[in-house]
């Protein structure tokens, strides 16, 4: 299967998800997309970029660095690997993959979105889309 048919597939079950796409945070390449809206595709352009700096960027780190001190993450934990952003008319979901630890599925939902649902749901997606790679 393909990293765009995986992503189809994603998308069809995750409640009022729009675009999807797969990161590499290494290079800051978009390696696969799928989207239902042709707007959407400019928004995945553009998170490509944004991805590594927001798992990988300064303050993140800080962070990661505060919860190990305290105990709260084990040492050999890569870092976060999934977070959410809400935005005025979006949820955008950003999960690091277990397999891939430097690749990120993005997937941008309606504010629509039941948020308990499209996380568990992109969670479970996870797995066969990083298979596709």
């Amino acid at each position: 299967m393909t990293i765009e048919a995986a992503l189809n597939t994603a998308m069809k079950t995750i409640p009022d998800c729009i675009a999807a796409g797969y990161v590499d945070m290494e290079t800051g390449m978009l390696l696969g997309t799928n989207t239902s809206e042709p707007d959407s595709a400019d928004v995945l352009d553009s998170l490509a970029i944004a991805v590594a700096n927001l798992f990988q960027g300064r303050g993140i780190k800080a962070f990661e660095e505060l919860l190990r001190t305290a105990g709260a993450e084990g040492s050999e934990n890569p870092g976060f690997g999934e977070i959410a952003v809400f935005s005025n008319d979006r949820l955008n979901i950003f999960l690091r993959t277990r397999e891939y630890p430097d690749h990120v599925v993005c997937y941008i939902c309606r504010s629509s979105a039941n948020v308990g649902l499209a996380l568990t749901k992109s969670n479970l997606s996870l797995r066969s889309v990083a298979a596709a790679v």
